[in-house]
């Protein structure tokens, strides 16, 4: 993937969690420079060659403005925008689930991936294009029981990649939803999921996960509002 993404900028949000710092790498090592936004910038070392880690609550669009500003400021632009931050409650059924659950995945998840995109497009139209790569679930779109507000939540944001999808194409930014089966949170695995999966693994955020995010960034230059699933084939979802 070396040189795919010479020169261009990329926003990572979520960008210092377990699957955020093997996308972040994987552009990295494609040439881009990175930017890594998260409430927690402890892991901002596993990452050789980050441009730079922010601090930013997406549920704050405050944050969101001042952190793209910098971004822009010292990077000079922002080519590719990927969401992965999302507040995750704890698994409940649906019977116990409460407003405040709902709330704090929506607040954190479709509500503050559209707060990046809207303040990302400007500079990704005077771009002449982008990408954008939103991070959805198969929680979602198989109804995993016990996950209902984190399902909900990634759903909305299927709904939003396709909006975004129709409406900017035309400034040609390409935006696309991820469902990864990875290592970001092992204990919402389901007992013998890894093994169930036909690939017989579960993905690595860098080489399976961060390689499609870096092929939507270049060379997937003509795919656009589409959900792709990089899960080694897992059964059940859709």
């Amino acid at each position: 993937m070396t040189g795919q993404l010479d020169g261009q900028v990329a926003i990572v949000t979520g960008g210092l969690g377990n699957i955020g710092v093997g996308v972040c790498r994987a552009l990295v090592g494609a040439g881009a420079r990175v930017a890594a936004l998260d409430l927690d910038l402890l892991a901002a070392d596993r990452v050789d060659g980050l441009a730079m880690a922010i601090v930013c609550d997406v549920t704050d669009r405050g944050a969101c403005a001042s952190a793209v500003e910098q971004v822009v400021r010292e990077l000079g632009t922002v080519h590719t925008l990927v969401n992965m931050a999302q507040d995750v409650v704890p698994a409940a059924p649906l019977l116990e689930a409460s407003d405040h659950d709902l709330v704090r995945s929506f607040e954190s998840g479709p509500a503050g991936t559209l707060r990046m995109m809207q303040l990302c497009h400007p500079h990704l139209k005077a771009n002449g294009g982008g990408a954008i790569v939103n991070f959805a679930s198969g929680a979602g779109t198989d109804g995993l029981p016990q996950w209902g507000p984190y399902a909900a939540a990634k759903e909305a944001i299927r709904g939003l990649t396709k909006v975004a999808s129709r409406e900017w194409g035309p400034d040609n930014i390409r935006v696309n939803v991820l469902c990864p089966f990875a290592t970001s949170r092992p204990d919402r695995l389901p007992p013998g999921a890894a093994e169930a999966n036909p690939l017989g693994r579960v993905g690595d955020p860098e080489e399976d996960i961060g390689a499609m995010v870096v092929f939507l960034a270049g060379p997937g230059r003509f795919v656009n509002g589409r959900t792709l699933f990089v899960d080694g084939g897992a059964t059940g979802w859709r």
